[in-house]
């Protein structure tokens, strides 16, 4: 006589993202450390998510996979050029029909978090609403669509009445979740202009390499980077085009004409920006390097190598998107020189918390002449460099980290499924 199966009284979440593992893109990362995290709080943890990996789109992964206590499931999608804005929509529309249909057809769910990759798939949440009225549905938004379509300079023409479109369309969605989280002040303030009664939340990207303790520079990978330099500045990650770039080759020439060489940037990057990084590097910037992008493996000592790190976002970018490399700056007790808005989170956060410095974005932007001070001053007290790293990480640690983020999420989709009347316990 066969037994009844035994009951599961954990809540169950189903996890949507475009990238996830073993894919090291940094939100493919983010969203499968939120769901091994869960897992880890109580959760039944379901990912859907594709097939492909971000850098290698032609490959296809399994179907299938159990990992760290999470159920993956990777449906099929075509090989579309991401690049490409036509592909990419129809990316997002067969991603966002596939999942639904998966979703459809598996045993029920409690509470599902719907990422921001692809483009536009909140929009899994109106049908998603209709089908599963009990299950509480929650949207963490990394990058805000379509204003960033318009950032990146196609909202003209039929580019404008497609953006009323989705505009129409999008706060249809937020208006079918239970909870939209977004990743700073800026973003909630964009969301805001959406009408909706839905709960709304902040909830920070965490760092993908976490330390316990300030780390000294990794001595051959500063070496590789910075030669001698007293002081080395370290851009690490993507030049996009959020990204500016003239606001510190500014700071560079201004500090060579100090002091020579003693203090050194490095550019550690790629992206569709790259290109034209390399093309403005003078001859004659002595103090500035380039470097290949760090695999996942190389990126503590890369990060490590550095004295102080540089991050940046053009002004029509502020509330779209919140550069994660912050995070993982402050997280290895770095503080930053934030090329960008004063009015941006990022800026506020360094003013509260005396994480950096801030300068305006352009060749020409302001504060430059007053951070090349602060950064000689720092040349003669080593120990007020050391005091500021570490009042970076402590930082991090009370407001940023990984376990908060986590908590966070694990008591907002808690409380989300007690409102829709508690989880289904099979």
């Amino acid at each position: 006589m066969s037994s009844l199966p035994e009951r599961d009284d954990r809540p169950s979440l189903l996890v949507c993202y475009h990238f996830f593992h073993p894919d090291v893109v940094a939100g493919a990362r983010m969203f499968a450390d939120l769901a091994v995290e869960q897992a880890r709080r109580g959760w039944r943890v379901s990912a859907l998510t594709s097939n492909r990996l971000w850098h290698q789109p032609s490959e296809s992964l399994p179907a299938r996979e159990a990992w760290s206590g999470v159920g993956v499931h990777r449906l099929f999608r075509p090989p579309f050029d991401q690049a490409r804005p036509t592909q990419r929509l129809a990316n997002s529309a067969w991603m966002i029909a596939a999942w639904l249909a998966r979703a459809l057809t598996m045993r029920r769910f409690d509470a599902v978090v719907i990422g921001s990759d692809p483009a536009f798939a909140a929009l899994l949440a109106a049908p998603l609403r209709k089908a599963r009225r009990r299950t509480a549905i929650a949207h963490w938004c990394f990058d805000l669509y379509p204003e960033a379509i318009h950032a990146e300079g196609m909202a003209g023409g039929a580019g404008a009445m497609l953006g009323a479109l989705a505009r129409t369309m999008m706060g249809m969605a937020y208006r079918h979740c239970d909870a939209v989280v977004d990743i700073g002040p800026g973003m909630r303030e964009r969301l805001a202009r959406y009408p909706g009664d839905w709960q709304r939340e902040t909830i920070t990207p965490w760092a993908l390499v976490e330390r316990a303790t300030v780390a000294p520079p990794d001595a051959a990978a500063r070496a590789a980077l910075f030669g001698d330099a007293r002081l080395g500045l370290l851009y690490a990650g993507t030049m996009g085009r959020a990204h500016d770039f003239e606001a510190f080759l500014t700071l560079a020439r201004r500090c060579r004409a100090r002091s020579g060489d003693a203090i050194r940037v490095c550019f550690a990057c790629r992206g569709n920006r790259y290109e034209a990084l390399r093309a403005a590097v003078r001859p004659d910037d002595s103090n500035v390097t380039l470097a290949p992008f760090a695999e996942e493996a190389a990126l503590p000592a890369r990060l490590q190598s550095a004295d102080i790190h540089l991050l940046s976002l053009r002004a029509e970018w502020a509330g779209l998107v919140v550069p994660s490399k912050f995070f993982g700056s402050l997280a290895v007790g770095r503080p930053v020189v934030f090329a960008g808005p004063a009015s941006s989170e990022i800026a506020a956060w360094i003013g509260e918390h005396d994480l950096g410095l801030v300068v305006g974005a352009g060749a020409d932007g302001g504060g430059v002449e007053a951070a090349a001070a602060r950064l000689h001053e720092l040349l003669e007290r080593p120990a007020a460099l050391g005091a500021w790293q570490a009042n970076a990480q402590r930082t991090y640690q009370a407001h940023f980290s990984k376990a908060i983020g986590n908590d966070r999420w694990n008591s907002l989709l808690r409380a989300l499924i007690a409102d829709r009347g508690g989880f289904s316990g099979v």
